[in-house]
């Protein structure tokens, strides 16, 4: 899935420089938050040089919205052609990167920002969770047009029902396991599959 991120600036970028700031960055957010977390500790624990960060993303906004994207850029899973399995696989790789290291401090860290920081939320939310709900909601469409996903369905209800689910259990610190994701699937499914033809 590509979102948009940062203007590249200046000389070529090194992978191994990137790959140090991203993994430093969410190590700090993950420890102190981001309200706390600062360029120069992201530089220093990185071991790069200011100059070689702010080539990169000019503000703290632009590099805590690289390194969420940095976090969750898993390639889409292989999609079963059905519509249910093909929600079950995306509930899954949703539910894994939740559970990687600091996944739900550092998300509990950024919506608390919102009073402070409403730009960064907006980012987070364009380049985070737009795209992602995109590709739930035409999986849903594509699923009502072939004729498995009732046609009056409400997209956004719908997926606020699957992933609004697995957001709350993982909040509560509640195991979000295969097993228990079969049931919010089979559960949602019920309610949202086609029932066939109506016959008059």
């Amino acid at each position: 899935m590509t979102t948009a991120g940062p203007i590249m600036r200046g000389r070529p970028r090194h992978s191994s420089i990137d790959q140090a700031i991203m993994g430093a960055t969410v190590r700090m957010l993950g420890e102190v938050g981001y309200q706390s977390l600062s360029m120069a500790g992201v530089a220093a624990t990185a071991g790069v040089g200011r100059p070689a960060l702010y080539r990169r993303f000019p503000s703290k906004r632009d590099l805590v919205v690289a390194a969420i994207l940095d976090l969750t850029d898993a390639p889409e899973p292989a999609l079963p052609e059905d519509t249910h399995g093909a929600l079950a696989a995306l509930l899954g790789a949703t539910a894994e990167a939740l559970a990687r290291p600091g996944g739900m401090a550092i998300l509990g860290s950024l919506l608390t920002q919102e009073a402070r920081d409403p730009e960064l939320i907006t980012l987070f939310r364009e380049r985070v969770f737009a795209p992602r709900q995109a590709v739930i909601h035409a999986l849903l469409q594509q699923g009502i047009d072939a004729g498995d996903v009732r046609p009056d369905l409400d997209l956004e209800v719908a997926d606020a029902l699957l992933f609004g689910a697995l957001l709350a259990r993982a909040t509560l610190g509640e195991p979000v396991d295969a097993a228990w994701r079969d049931r919010v699937i089979n559960q949602v499914w019920k309610a949202i599959k086609s029932m066939g033809p109506v016959i008059k």
